[in-house]
Order: structure tokens, then C-alpha cells, then sequence
């Protein structure tokens, strides 16, 4: 009995030590969030190289369990200042200062990967689903994806420029490079 219940515990903690699972924040600077924004008479694009991006991953299997990510809305930048203090009225970014995500599904089919989860934008929360690919690259692991919302169910005035206003959809694309334990 005292055999059986000392296999049972090495097991236990065996599977427990292999499962290992760790929190790891991307690289800031390196990893970003780009939005792109159609109008008739051009397209804009913002960059923001300040996101907090954040896994759960599973060291012992190799695979994400869980992300997580926190904007600024504010350090957006689409290299014309004019446009985006135009853009933080729009959005209510001093009421709204942060766009969030939390995932709810991950999955993983070889390089593909599928997140389902909830995104949070002027104060509106709505599922979305992100598609993107994830390489290994040395002893870090690069995700990148992207999603489109809906400007008008985030509650969101569309922008106008000469009376016309903006598409509604606003597509954005993430890059994130994570440094996977060793």
C-alpha cells in the first residue's frame, strides 16, 4: 500500500512539474498593434509600440493557453499629430483610455492559430476572433494576427473628413515576440 501510494505521488508530481505553465509578457518596443482605417480619399495607419501583450503557455507541451493584451488608445500613432488628436476626440480617450482583449479559446493547428475572445474598445465589450500564424524563431515564439471590428457597434462616431465619413470597419494587426523560458 505504502509502494502504491508513493507511485501515485511521483506521478503526480512528475505531471505536475512537465505541465509547467508560465506567464510571459512580449517584448515591448519590438512587439506592436497597427490599425488601418479606410476613407475614400486615403487610407490612414497607426502604429502603437507599447502594448502590453501577455501568454499563458504551456512549456511542457509548447503551446499557448492563454492571451491577453492592454492598448493605450492613446499612443496610437499615425504620424500626423492633427489626425490623431482627431482620432483620441472620436474615440473618447480620456474617457476610454485603454483597448482591451482576453481570450477565451486558443487554438493551434501547426502554424495557424485561431483566438476567440473579448475585446473591449470605448467602454463597448464584444467578442471577436483574431487569425494569425506562430513561428518559433531561436528561444522565442512570434505571433502574429489579425481582426476587423465595427466602428458603429463599438458605439463609435466615424471620423469624417470633407463630409464623408470613414469606413466602418478599422482592421488591426498584431505582432508580438515572446521570450520562452529555457
Amino acid at each position: 500500500m505504502k509502494a502504491l501510494l508513493t507511485f501515485i505521488l511521483a506521478v503526480f508530481l512528475s505531471s505536475t512539474v512537465l505541465s509547467q505553465n508560465v506567464l510571459i509578457e512580449a517584448q515591448r518596443g519590438v512587439s506592436y498593434a497597427k490599425y488601418f482605417l479606410r476613407h475614400p480619399l486615403h487610407s490612414v495607419e497607426a502604429i502603437n509600440n507599447d502594448v502590453k501583450f501577455l501568454i499563458e503557455y504551456d512549456a511542457g507541451q509548447g503551446k499557448i493557453l492563454k492571451a491577453e493584451a492592454v492598448a493605450e488608445v492613446s499612443k496610437f500613432n499615425s504620424g500626423n499629430s492633427n489626425r490623431d488628436s482627431h482620432v483620441m476626440e472620436v474615440v473618447e480617450a480620456l474617457k476610454y483610455p485603454t483597448l482591451s482583449f482576453k481570450s477565451t479559446d486558443v487554438r493551434l493547428e501547426s502554424d495557424d492559430i485561431v483566438v476567440l475572445g473579448l475585446l473591449t474598445f470605448h467602454g463597448e465589450t464584444r467578442e471577436i476572433t483574431m487569425r494569425g500564424k506562430v513561428k518559433s524563431e531561436e528561444n522565442s515564439l512570434i505571433v502574429e494576427g489579425e481582426f476587423q471590428i465595427s466602428l458603429t457597434e463599438f458605439k463609435v462616431k466615424r471620423p469624417r473628413l470633407l463630409f464623408i465619413p470613414t469606413d466602418d470597419v478599422l482592421k488591426l494587426y498584431i505582432y508580438a515576440k515572446f521570450n520562452l523560458p529555457k
